[in-house]
């Protein structure tokens, strides 16, 4: 691997991660600026003009330009690797039916376009669909094993059709029109198992067997993705059975290892459906705005661990003490920024010192 000369390594320690048979220091990742924070995105900040946006996401040369410039000015810390975010912004299923209208912005979101779901219809020529595959190609060409290419954010199956819908129209969906938004999730849910196996057909191979989250910093060594449900939020328990754990179930069976992005205390009341899921096999804690570090919710963390998931974790570099006196660094991945090479050699020590690992 190009920008990793210890990839080997790093490699065999993400897989024992998933694989239950990770010893001595948690998987982390720990990176920092090559010179200074400045050297990062320059010259490739985000553009103004409208078009200019949409080609910032989707021009497949502008974003390999980027990123290996930023693969170039990153230190790579501990198990940290370079990796293709393949990014189409989140929820971008939503993209792949008929009628749909992305918005590029600092995020891709969609407008509401989906007014009844009879009309809920898969479009193979959209452009976020031949995108999500095109890009994939690309990077793909372009990287020949110098970077991972992750898969692109089409995660979501009823955030999916709450952006298609409108956040307040599928709430009031879920109430007056169960039966035809149960229908439209396993709709959804099909499109998603075609796309996420064409994708992992396309990187599998320059990814040495494996797939990654990109923003996430992960790899596994098999089929490897994200799931989320970040609508959850504005529904109770019930609701939540009713209309959620279908996809973490179906997802969940369908990924050798699978991952749940979180998304903070909101979602506190939904953790024991989550945990009930044999399959799911790790939780990525989001340290939502607004809302307190990773180190003020030790107690549900070690929950997390105690029913046999593997935990993601992002803290600043004076809160690693804590979180690794207090978790079981065999399922445990952390992920810590630094602002030097120097200040990440450090964490790194700071980490190796103070996990506990009743393997090792």
């Amino acid at each position: 691997m190009k920008y990793l000369p210890n990839w080997d390594k790093t490699q065999s320690r993400h897989a024992a991660f998933w694989n239950g048979t990770l010893t001595g220091a948690c998987l982390h990742s720990v990176t920092a600026p090559v010179e200074s924070p400045t050297t990062w995105n320059t010259p490739y900040d985000f553009p103004d003009d409208a078009d200019d946006r949409k080609k910032w996401w989707t021009d497949s040369e502008i974003q390999i330009k980027r990123h290996r410039h930023g693969f170039e000015n990153t230190y790579f810390g501990g198990d940290a690797f370079p990796v293709m975010s393949h990014n189409l912004g989140p929820a971008g299923l939503a993209g792949f039916f008929e009628g749909a209208i992305p918005r590029f912005g600092p995020s891709i979101w969609y407008a509401i376009s989906l007014m009844s779901y009879a009309d809920l219809k898969f479009d193979p020529t959209s452009l976020m669909y031949q995108k999500s595959i095109s890009m994939a190609e690309e990077y793909v060409r372009d990287s020949q094993g110098d970077y991972i290419v992750a898969f692109p954010d089409t995660t979501g199956i009823a955030d999916t059709l709450s952006a298609l819908r409108g956040p307040e129209q599928f709430m009031t969906d879920l109430l007056d029109r169960p039966d035809e938004v149960q229908n439209a999730l396993r709709y959804v849910q099909d499109i998603w198992k075609g796309i996420t196996a064409k994708i992992y057909d396309i990187v599998r191979d320059n990814n040495y067997g494996g797939s990654s989250i990109g923003w996430l910093q992960t790899w596994a060594s098999g089929f490897h993705g994200q799931l989320q449900c970040d609508m959850s939020v504005m529904v109770s328990p019930k609701m939540f059975d009713e209309f959620c754990m279908y996809e973490m179930r179906e997802q969940t069976r369908a990924l050798e290892y699978s991952l749940y992005h979180f998304d903070g205390e909101a979602q506190l009341m939904h953790l024991d459906q989550m945990l009930s899921v044999e399959e799911l096999d790790c939780i990525q804690w989001t340290n939502v705005v607004g809302q307190g570090a990773a180190i003020d919710y030790i107690p549900v963390l070690q929950k997390i661990q105690a029913a046999g998931k593997r935990l993601l974790v992002s803290a600043p570099a004076e809160h690693v003490k804590q979180i690794l006196d207090n978790l079981d660094a065999s399922k445990l991945y952390l992920g810590v920024w630094a602002n030097t090479p120097a200040e990440a050699d450090e964490i790194c020590k700071k980490i190796e010192k103070y996990s506990r690992n009743p393997l090792g």
